[in-house]
């Protein structure tokens, strides 16, 4: 089983940014940032596993919007841009509540 570390992770999604228009490369920085808070809230015990199930699934939901957004002409044009933006901050406001309700593994 190869596990997937934070780094090779961040490192996979940060060589494909650079490729990528700065404006699109945002939404691929706020994914891997999410991410991480995600890994940290499990190592600190801020998230339980049925929380961080929910939100890793929500997560790659994202991902998923903006591949298939970007297969048209590689890119995010502006309407796309404000969807995927407001759903990041819909899940970046889920993550937050998740970490900080008191409930802990």
């Amino acid at each position: 089983m190869v596990k997937r570390n934070g780094l090779g992770m961040l490192a996979a999604v940060l060589g494909l940014t650079v490729a990528l228009p700065a404006v699109a490369a945002e939404a691929d920085k706020r994914q891997v940032n999410q991410q991480q808070r995600i890994n940290q809230g499990v190592k600190s015990g801020e998230l339980t596993g049925r929380e961080a199930v929910r939100l890793e699934r929500q997560h790659r939901a994202v991902q998923r919007e903006i591949r298939q957004d970007r297969r048209d002409d590689g890119h995010l044009d502006a309407a796309e841009r404000a969807r995927i933006d407001a759903k990041q901050d819909a899940l970046s406001r889920r993550i937050a509540r998740q970490k900080h309700d008191g409930q802990s593994r």
